[in-house]
């Protein structure tokens, strides 16, 4: 928790709220401006001395309900409140199901020029939302699905994938320890049935998952023995989609001294 720079951004946004917006009568006594103090304990439901020890950065925590009463007073818009909830060590709930990001056409304009290199957009559950052609030739039951697949249930559940990944099963220990992290961070109910469903059906998962190791992502170089192109090596990235939260997008490069992007679009 950053106490200090917590208690001057709660200053900062109490002195610039005007008390008129919020029910307080506009006065020309007021010696400062904003509310006052005892004005926005108020309308948060804190007392008054534990917001003077936020302001005054002498407070050793905060709970994220009464960081919550204090964003909704205040009137924060999303990015204040999600700076506020950082500066103390926490994540603002959102209280929304995870969806699909919007698939922008800057974003699909993206994918398509890092063709021929395998691209995709995975949303804040991991389904595959949006690919490049390099993408459905190296995945073809990517293009196929009539629905965005999850990428977890794809990999735990087609037979021909566990064939194409020459590191399959090493693949699937580092995509249930990263997803223990991602699960965490962007926690859901839908998340929570993916795990459940996984479990039941796949009993790789389920061991993998009752071991509770975690993970961060690392680029890792990945082989694959493809039908026609033989076998390609990749290098695995996945980047964060900052203005889409909790997506990712995951690209494959051809390894150095390799044309591995190049043989797979001209088998394709």
């Amino acid at each position: 928790m950053r106490q200090a720079e917590l208690g001057t951004f709660l200053r900062s946004r109490r002195e610039r709220l005007d008390p008129a917006a919020v029910g307080f009568p506009a006065s020309t006594r007021r010696r400062a401006p904003g509310l006052r103090r005892e004005e926005l304990a108020s309308l948060a439901g804190v007392a008054v001395s534990w917001l003077a020890k936020l302001e005054q950065g002498r407070a050793p925590g905060v709970s994220a309900e009464v960081l919550g009463a204090l964003a909704g007073a205040l009137r924060l818009d999303d990015a204040e409140r999600a700076h506020l909830f950082a500066l103390a060590g926490l994540r603002p709930p959102d209280g929304t199901a995870p969806s699909a990001p919007l698939v922008t056409p800057a974003l699909r304009a993206l994918l398509a020029g890092l063709d021929p290199s395998p691209a995709y957009v995975l949303d804040r559950t991991w389904r595959i939302v949006a690919h490049n052609a390099g993408e459905a030739a190296l995945f073809p039951p990517v293009a196929a699905a009539p629905e965005p697949p999850n990428l977890l249930e794809l990999t735990f559940g087609d037979a021909g994938l566990a064939s194409l990944m020459a590191d399959h099963d090493a693949e699937l220990v580092r995509l249930v320890a990263q997803f223990r992290i991602h699960a965490t961070e962007w926690p859901s109910p839908d998340l929570d049935t993916l795990v459940a469903r996984l479990s039941a059906r796949a009993p790789r998962f389920a061991e993998l998952w009752s071991g509770q190791d975690v993970a961060p992502f690392e680029t890792t170089r990945r082989l694959f023995d493809h039908p026609t192109a033989g076998r390609l090596a990749f290098d695995h990235h996945r980047f964060a989609v900052l203005d889409q939260p909790g997506a990712q997008l995951v690209v494959y490069t051809s390894a150095d001294g390799t044309d591995s992007a190049r043989r797979l679009l001209a088998a394709s």
